[in-house]
Parts: C-alpha cells; sequence; structure tokens
C-alpha cells in the first residue's frame, strides 16, 4: 500500500490532534517538545563567515548582450528620469508624500543599474535592467500625475500594443534550439516573462491615466514599462541566440513530449500523497502525507524543515505552469523547466522525510557541524551549476538564492540556538534538493535522447 495511503488511514484514526502536532500546530498537550529541552550547541563558536563562496549564477543563455544594446536599457532609464527636478525640492513639490515616492523610485531605478564591471549573465542583466526602467518609469509616472501639464499614459508605453507584442512574441516561443534541452532553459525563463505579464501583470490594466491616485498611476506606468523591456530583451535574446546556433533544431515537440512525460511522474506521485478523494492535486497534502512514522520531538529542526519543504513545494503551485492532472500549458519550455521544479521538490521532500522517520533531528553535533553543513551544500550546489546539462545548471538558479537568508542570519549581531539549528537544517535542504535536481535534470536527459 502506498505510504500516503497508510498514513492517511492512520490519520483517520488518531484524530485532527494528530494532524496538527506534526506541523507544528496545537496537538496533544503533553506531547514532548524538542525546544523545551534542547541540546547544548555553543553559539559564540559558529562562524559568521565562511571561505566557500555561494557558487555564481550559472550561465543559461549562451549569448550575451552587446555593449550598444546595454547602453541602450541604460539610457532609457535617464530618459525617462529626465523631467523631474534634481533636487526635487518641497518648493517645487510641497506634498511630502508624493516627493518621497518620487525620490525613492528613482534611487531605486538607479540603484538597480548594472555596475559596468558586475559579471552578471545575460537573464540577470536583463532582469536588473527591466527593474530599473520600472523604477525610472513609476517616478516619472507619479510625477506626471501631480503636475498640471503631466500625463502619466503618455509617459508608459500603450498598454494594448504592450500586451499584444508580449503576446505574439509567447506564441512563436520556443525557437530554435541546439537540442530541446538547451531549448528549455533558454526559453523557459523567456516564456515565463510573458505569460506572467499577460496572466497577472497586465490582466485587465487599463491607461495609466485611469488612475486617479498619482502613486497608483505611477505604479501602472512602471509595470508596463518593466513589461515592454522584457518583450525587448526577449526578443533580441531569442533572435541572437537563433542566430549563433550551427545547426539550429525545432525543439517545441520533444520538449512538450518530455514535459508530457515528466508531469505524469508527477501526478502520480501526488495522487499517492493525496490518495482517493482529492479535488486538485494542486492541494497542499500537508507535510503529514510524507511520513507513515513521526520519529522526532514536536518542532525539532527536522520537523520544521519538513513543514517548509512541503508548503514551498506547494506554493504557488495553483497558478504555475505545471504539467499536471488535465492541464497541459500552452508553453512547453515553461512547462517542463516549472514541472521539473516540481519533481525535484517532491523528491527532496521525501528525502527530508525519510530523515524525520529515521529519528534526525537536523540540529548540529557542534559549532563545526553548520560549516561542514554548508561546505556540503556549496559543494552541491555548485556541481548543480557547473553541469553541461542546461536543465540542470536551470534548476541551479532556483536554489542558489536559498544561502543568503541563512548566511546573513549567521553573520547576525544577535544569533541563538534556534537560529543557528535554522540555517543547519537548510543548508541540508540546500544540498539535499541540489543532489536531487541534479538526478532529475540527468533523467529528463535520458528519456529525450531514448
Amino acid at each position: 500500500m502506498p505510504r500516503g495511503l497508510t498514513r492517511r488511514g492512520a490519520l483517520a484514526a488518531a484524530g485532527a490532534a494528530a494532524l496538527g502536532s506534526l506541523a507544528g500546530c496545537s496537538g496533544r498537550g503533553s506531547e514532548r517538545r524538542f525546544w523545551d529541552d534542547p541540546p547544548s550547541l555553543d553559539v559564540d563558536a559558529v562562524p559568521r563567515e565562511f571561505d566557500d563562496s555561494v557558487p555564481a549564477r550559472p550561465r543559461i543563455v549562451p549569448v550575451g548582450l552587446e555593449p550598444e544594446v546595454a547602453a541602450a536599457f541604460a539610457d532609457r532609464v535617464d530618459r525617462l528620469l529626465s523631467p523631474i527636478p534634481d533636487p526635487l525640492t518641497a518648493e517645487r513639490l510641497p506634498h511630502g508624500g508624493f516627493r518621497g515616492r518620487i525620490e525613492a523610485e528613482r534611487a531605486a531605478a538607479r540603484e538597480a543599474l548594472p555596475g559596468p564591471d558586475e559579471p552578471l549573465v545575460p537573464l540577470e542583466a536583463v532582469k536588473r535592467y527591466s527593474t530599473a526602467r520600472d523604477h525610472a518609469a513609476s517616478a516619472v509616472g507619479t510625477w506626471a500625475g501631480v503636475t498640471v501639464e503631466g500625463d502619466p499614459g503618455a509617459v508608459a508605453p500603450d498598454v494594448g500594443a504592450v500586451r499584444q507584442r508580449a503576446s505574439e512574441t509567447l506564441d512563436a516561443l520556443p525557437g530554435p534550439a541546439a537540442d530541446p534541452l538547451a531549448g528549455a532553459a533558454v526559453y523557459g525563463p523567456i516564456e515565463r516573462w510573458y505569460d506572467e505579464a499577460l496572466r497577472r501583470t497586465l490582466v485587465g490594466s487599463g491607461s495609466p491615466a485611469d488612475e486617479a491616485n498619482p502613486i497608483r498611476a505611477g505604479e501602472a506606468v512602471g509595470d508596463v514599462e518593466r513589461v515592454q523591456s522584457y518583450v525587448e530583451a526577449g526578443r533580441y535574446l531569442g533572435d541572437r541566440y537563433a542566430a549563433s546556433l550551427a545547426d539550429p533544431q525545432p525543439v517545441a515537440e520533444p520538449i512538450r513530449r518530455e514535459m508530457d512525460r515528466l508531469g505524469s511522474a508527477v501526478g502520480d506521485r501526488l495522487r499517492e500523497l493525496h490518495g482517493e478523494g482529492v479535488e486538485d492535486l494542486r492541494e497542499n497534502p500537508g507535510p503529514e502525507a510524507f511520513v507513515d512514522e513521526r520519529a522526532v520531538a514536536r518542532d525539532a529542526p527536522s520537523a520544521d524543515l519538513l513543514s517548509s519543504a512541503v508548503y514551498r513545494s506547494f506554493d504557488g503551485l495553483w497558478f504555475d505552469l505545471v504539467a499536471i492532472g488535465d492541464y497541459e500549458p500552452d508553453h512547453p519550455a515553461t512547462g517542463l523547466t516549472r514541472t521539473a521544479l516540481v519533481q525535484t521538490r517532491l523528491r527532496a521532500v521525501d528525502a527530508v522525510a525519510a530523515r524525520v522517520e529515521a529519528g534526525d533531528t537536523m540540529f548540529p553535533d557542534d559549532a563545526a557541524a553548520i560549516g561542514a553543513a554548508r561546505g556540503a551544500a556549496v559543494e552541491s550546489a555548485a556541481a548543480l551549476a557547473e553541469s553541461e546539462n542546461p536543465l540542470a545548471r536551470w534548476l541551479a538558479t532556483q536554489f542558489l538564492p536559498l544561502f543568503a537568508e541563512q548566511d546573513d542570519a549567521l553573520a547576525a549581531d544577535e544569533r541563538s540556538a534556534l537560529s543557528a539549528a535554522t540555517a543547519y537544517a537548510e543548508y541540508r535542504w540546500i544540498e539535499i534538493v541540489a543532489d536531487e535536481a541534479g538526478a532529475v535534470a540527468e533523467s529528463v536527459a535520458t528519456a529525450i535522447d531514448s
């Protein structure tokens, strides 16, 4: 009998109180809690800095922004900001709230612009330029909204035209690629830019001039400008990548076939976890679905990690382009990459659940264990980021940001056994999920080649 069904039967007999105890919610008052009597840890001995640096964001798109293109993106920011007086004084704009918002958006635009020596991969550079244009347009859109002669609608590109350009570009993807895996990795993020713009950013959008509040008008201008920036950058990178190929191949169909195969495997696992009667596979079954026995004390770092990992795995699944159940995404490159990400997380959650059942509390034996866990996580993440498999490198971009929060927590002035143990557990999660990502990427490559 599948593990999920066995657990569901046990839960039905045990009642709602046992359900809550695993997830860290209200449970039996007599149950032992991990932090009532935790092991000792010399927190002062935990390092604040580490020799092993986090791997750099891997390169997914093999072509970059030509200098003149990057300069044009930066120049657009300068031209957007040019109508705003600098400095913007109280005499020029007495309303402190509007003035503060404009100054903050202008500063954010300048801060987001990449520096001349920043080693950014193409997709990250595009994100920075687009963010800078968003902030700059928000600043000038707000300025236009508070001046008599201003017109926020004249600042932003026409919403309908931007929506149409995004839709047309999305419909043409994925373009030719070196092979299906490369095509999924290159075009997946670009497809996602347009899909998010059409389904979330621009859905139902009207003209920014229709906004009565100048700040809302500025935000609307920024949204349209950001999408326009992504449209320009996506078309440029896609065309330049296709032109660079010695032997371009149409890859849409093999990508879609692999997306469907992977989605079927993910769907089977979700059905095991939910058991019978679930209305939608995207529902979060809770951490209790992943374990038969709970072998660690309530609120142990490993149990908390299991809960947070389950949440991360299902967060946003309702709105993401994942090929599960009866849903087949229209955009296969995005569908394959996002479905691979879900399978990776589910496999990693299973691995954490196995450690919970084995009694692993994920509390560090000593201060040195935290550095060792981080070192192992860095090693696994580096192997993923440096893989020859393009899907593996894309998956690495999803997990590398997880280092920052824990590194910052350990470097903070105030630390505790709880924050140190949390960092230790999260480093172990990064190692686990990076290893699983490599296995998923390899399985996809094998399936495509077979």
